[in-house]
């Protein structure tokens, strides 16, 4: 499926332009299914972020390890990898990977040149050049798997002056509030065919001489960032994200769940029997929502990497003082409200979902989590953000990668 459209929501501000919980005293909320590590199911943490970039709220997290392509030695193990369902592959910050004393080989076009990528999200872009690595998550390995090196430290080409043009250019920790960004979506690669052969090549991208002149150019499937799961040799088809609901609704200090690898490919990650909501997606990777009744149908997906639950209602009140100005601070809280989800194309389930909206400022200071969080007034589509994931397995499978009687891309519920 071709398409262009690259979503990476992070802070919900910027869209303007396992099952039941164990509590500590420390306010943490675990997964309740302790067992043995297995080889398709990684640890997801939600807390406050690095220690470059405190303070983060609704951010989940894994630990990717990657090397240079056959080696086992020149290898780093990155922490606080942002986990992202509404982009696809691999983002690594470059000072992070350098402190590590890993280098990766860059990808090269059919000229010789280095192969450099621009990729939008709400709120700015990020540039840098693609490269290979061996890409490891829990017991799971993508071999020579291109993911782009977000350059934070210019060390590479300078980007043209096409990238820059959707907002400022974000590449390094403090801007993304991570060291990296795993996108998992229901794609194998961040663009397709729509950056295969246009006549005119899409700014995404980029072959760049030694001497840094860089310009557009299109991008062979096998050059482009990889979705890593699509290219393990087994559960290949899709994730599973598995958080526990939370505690306290005004906010946790952490969550501890499972990034599960598979769908219906092993015992851990079968589909269930009955009651799942399966919404197929478009060539953009999103399905219809409908907010509180509207006849007006947004586009709209499921995404981890924002913040909070994002849409336009102008009839809310933002924050104007305090952690959280710029979204929702209704004036009677909590706010009930609704959406329906409507699936795209053979898996068109039809689903209604009922949340909350609270006042941000009721929440606990220091906590990472949030369950009732919500903005982005202005926004055109309407993203259920992390906040959705709390109590739920969200599953995310890949176009074109069957998952029982379901074919991709969906995700479900």
């Amino acid at each position: 499926m071709a398409r262009v459209q690259l979503h990476l929501g992070l802070s919900v501000i910027a869209l303007t332009g396992l099952l039941c919980g164990c509590v500590g005293g420390d306010g943490t909320t675990t997964a309740a299914m302790a067992k043995a590590p297995v080889a398709n199911v990684a640890k997801l943490t939600v807390d406050t972020g690095p220690s470059a970039a405190p303070g983060q709220v609704n951010h989940a997290y894994v630990t990717v390890k990657v090397c240079a392509p056959g080696s086992q030695s020149s290898c780093a193990s990155i922490d606080h990898v942002l986990l992202d369902t509404a982009s696809n592959g691999l983002r690594l910050v470059g000072s992070v990977l350098s402190a590590q004393a890993v280098s990766l080989p860059n990808e090269t076009d059919a000229q010789g040149q280095n192969v450099e990528e621009c990729v939008g999200f709400a709120g700015g872009q990020t540039w840098g050049p693609v490269a290979t690595g061996d890409v490891y998550l829990a017991g799971e390995k993508a071999s020579k798997v291109p993911l782009q090196i977000m350059d934070d430290a210019g060390a590479g080409a300078p980007a043209p002056s096409t990238c820059g043009a959707n907002g400022t250019l974000i590449n390094d920790v403090a801007g993304f509030g991570a060291n990296g960004v795993l996108g998992v979506g229901v794609f194998a690669q961040d663009c397709g065919e729509a950056c295969v052969s246009p006549g005119t090549p899409l700014p995404i991208y980029y072959g760049c001489s030694t001497a840094g002149a860089c310009a557009a150019e299109n991008a062979p499937l096998a050059l482009q960032v990889t979705n890593v799961v699509s290219a393990f040799t087994a559960d290949n088809n899709g994730v599973i994200v598995n958080l526990p609901n939370l505690v306290s609704a005004n906010g946790d200090v952490s969550v501890q769940g499972e990034l599960i690898f598979g769908i219906s490919t092993q015992t851990d990650n079968m589909l269930p029997a009955s009651g799942l909501t399966v919404l197929g997606t478009d060539a953009n990777g999103d399905f219809k929502a409908s907010y509180n009744g509207s006849a007006t149908l947004l586009p709209a997906l499921i995404d981890s990497g924002t913040d909070a639950y994002a849409f336009d209602d102008q009839t809310i009140p933002t924050c104007s003082t305090g952690a959280f100005v710029g979204y929702y601070c209704p004036t009677v809280a909590p706010q009930p409200a609704s959406a329906q989800n409507i699936g795209v194309g053979v898996n068109d389930a039809v689903n209604t979902v009922n949340f909350a909206i609270a006042d941000p400022n009721t929440f606990v200071v220091g906590a990472a989590a949030f369950a009732n969080l919500a903005g982005g007034g202005g926004s055109s589509f309407f993203t259920w953000g992390m906040p959705f994931f709390y109590g739920r397995k969200i599953y995310v499978d890949i176009d074109q990668r069957s998952s029982g009687a379901y074919v991709g891309p969906f995700y479900a519920y």
